[in-house]
C-alpha cells in the first residue's frame, strides 16, 4: 500500500528541523547521522521513520518542539528545503561520507550537554556550524 508520508519527506523535514540554519556541510552531517543510524540500527529499526521518529532521538519531532507542526507544511520550492533534500541524497552517494561515522549530535549552544557525552564509548568526530557530532563505539 502506498504511504502517505515518504521516507524522503521525513528525512528532509528532520534535516530542516535540526540544521536549517547551518551551512550545507551541517545539513549533510545530519543527513549522514540519519543514514548511519539506519545502517547500524542505532536506536532505530533501520527505516527512516523508525530512525527519525524514535522518541527523543531528533528534537524536532519531540511533542513540544515548535518546529514539529511547521514541518508538515514545508514547501519543496523553498531554497532551504531544497538544500536539505540535496544533503539527503548526497548522504547516500557511493563513497560520500563513508568515513563520517557520527550517530549522535547536539547543538554547541546548549547550556548543559547531554549525559551520553560523558560515556567513554562516545567520541567526538566533528564540529560543524553550531553542532558537535559524535560516534558511539559501543
Amino acid at each position: 500500500m502506498p504511504r502517505l508520508i515518504s521516507d524522503e519527506g521525513l528525512a528532509v523535514a528532520t534535516i530542516w528541523q535540526e540544521a536549517r540554519g547551518e551551512p550545507f556541510l551541517g545539513k549533510l552531517a545530519v543527513a549522514q547521522v540519519i543514514r548511519n543510524r539506519m545502517d547500524r540500527k542505532y536506536n532505530s529499526d533501520g527505516t527512516v521513520a523508525g530512525t527519525v521518529l524514535a522518541p527523543y532521538q531528533f528534537s524536532g519531532w519531540n511533542t513540544k518542539d515548535p518546529n514539529r507542526p511547521i514541518s508538515g507544511s514545508l514547501s519543496s520550492e523553498d531554497g532551504v528545503v531544497a538544500s536539505c533534500r540535496d544533503a539527503w541524497f548526497m548522504a547516500f552517494q557511493a563513497g560520500k561520507g563513508d568515513k563520517f561515522t557520527a550517530v549522535l549530535f547536539h547543538a554547541n549552544t546548549m547550556a548543559e550537554y547531554p549525559e551520553w557525552v560523558k560515556s567513554e564509548q562516545v567520541k567526538k568526530v566533528a564540529e560543524i556550524g553550531n553542532h558537535i557530532f559524535y560516534d558511539d563505539e559501543g
